[in-house]
């Protein structure tokens, strides 16, 4: 028999899927229409950018962040949390290797601002974020805070998490969530999804095609 938790999880990886796969398809279908975007490798582009409504979160400074802090430059965002034993890690460093990449090419400011959204609001304080960011690159962002607001700022970005019931207080435990990377432009709406796994390479590849094409459309 499938246990309560089970059926959550699956429900959320089908809910993943579901989402993903709307996207993917208009996408897909805007990339036959104007084969605008036939040299990205794994980036889908949503026929039209999505808008984000405001929300209210805390950066690993403490300070509050809400819509304004994604508008005047591209951002890539990851929700992921600093217990994840697997998927995070390997993300941020790709993304570390990314960045790296796209600095050989651009300046800093000509290429996003790299934001992890934590979805465990309970154990990722903001010291404990800002700790784990300056691990893998100092200028990478943490981004904290209820989990009603967190849950929110997701849903409209077609991500799902979900905590895995535990004690009060207690260390140990999961957190399912999609594992996609997300580009948000300079209005703060959202532009494009990259499902995963990742490569360095092709998020570097494609993150500064969208960007020149854009910066270069009438």
């Amino acid at each position: 028999m499938i246990s309560q938790l089970s059926r959550v999880r699956i429900l959320l990886i089908a809910t993943s899927l579901g989402l993903l796969g709307l996207v993917a398809g208009a996408s897909l279908w805007s990339v036959y229409e104007t084969r605008k975007w036939n040299s990205l490798e794994t980036m889908i582009v949503l026929p039209e950018a999505r808008t984000t409504a405001d929300f209210a979160l805390t950066d690993q400074n403490g300070n509050p962040f809400s819509l304004a802090g994604f508008k005047g430059h591209w951002s890539l965002l990851f929700f992921g949390y600093t217990s994840c034993p697997d998927v995070c890690p390997n993300t941020l460093y790709q993304l570390q290797q990314a960045r790296q990449l796209m600095l050989q090419q651009q300046a800093a400011d000509k290429i996003p601002r790299m934001y992890l959204v934590s979805v465990d609001p309970e154990r990722d304080t903001p010291q404990k974020l800002a700790e784990y960011l300056h691990y893998f690159d100092p200028a990478f962002i943490g981004l904290g805070g209820e989990e009603q607001q967190l849950q929110a700022l997701a849903l409209q970005m077609g991500v799902v998490f979900f905590i895995e019931p535990h004690a009060q207080g207690s260390a140990q435990y999961n957190v399912d969530h999609s594992a996609s990377l997300l580009l948000l432009d300079p209005q703060g709406r959202l532009h494009g999804v990259m499902p995963a796994p990742y490569q360095a390479s092709s998020i570097a590849h494609d993150v500064l095609t969208v960007i020149s094409r854009e910066s270069s459309a009438p």
